[in-house]
């Protein structure tokens, strides 16, 4: 296949996965109802947990990893030779999450879905930042704190652990693109207003 053609392909699929977002397809199709118009009007795992509870939360976030996963398996199978067609489809998966074709280009903030294509990059460096949200989270209680710190580390881990500019250049787009959806979280920490991840979930079904 032509090269071109070849990154067109992934990408394009790549962006056309990412728009099945599951936060959206679960409150349109499963609950006839649309998740931004709750809490923050985000349609994310977050939104989720407090809208609807803890067994919908799991659903939409193993949905949203494994189009994760999916699509750099998408960009593998088009070019197995290691070339960049993986690291194309990562992002713009993550880009149709975001910003869903099939839903008025108004998506989640991406996190879960660069959790799975992190995993199937460069499970070192999505370990290391999936535990330092995790320690974020536990400390804190803030979930977009944890998000904001890990997706800042990727690029100094991918340096680390790729030493390859193209997949340090992609994490570093992630982390930019994920910080800026989260404008509204920093000020809110800044501002001390920030909500906390609840220690129990009353409507955990």
């Amino acid at each position: 296949m032509d090269a071109l053609w070849l990154y067109f392909t992934a990408a394009v699929s790549a962006y056309l996965l990412g728009s099945l977002n599951g936060s959206l397809m679960m409150s349109r199709w499963f609950l006839r109802d649309d998740i931004r118009k709750y809490g923050s009007g985000n349609a994310g795992a977050t939104n989720v947990l407090r809208t609807y509870g803890v067994r919908w939360t799991v659903a939409v976030s193993l949905w949203d990893v494994g189009k994760g996963v999916l699509a750099v398996w998408i960009g593998r199978l088009l070019q197995p030779d290691a070339g960049y067609a993986a690291l194309l489809a990562g992002f713009l998966v993550i880009i149709g999450h975001v910003f869903p074709l099939f839903f008025k280009f108004r998506g989640g903030k991406g996190v879960i879905t660069a959790c799975g294509v992190l995993f199937a990059l460069d499970w070192q460096t999505a370990s290391i930042a999936l535990g330092l949200f995790l320690i974020l989270l536990i400390l804190t209680r803030y979930l977009s704190l944890g998000s904001i710190c890990a997706v800042f580390t990727l690029p100094f881990l991918g340096l680390f652990f790729r030493r390859e500019w193209a997949a340090v250049g992609m994490y570093a787009s992630v982390a930019v693109l994920v910080i800026l959806l989260h404008r509204a979280n920093i000020r809110r920490l800044l501002g001390g207003t920030e909500n906390k991840f609840p220690r129990n979930k009353s409507t955990s079904e």
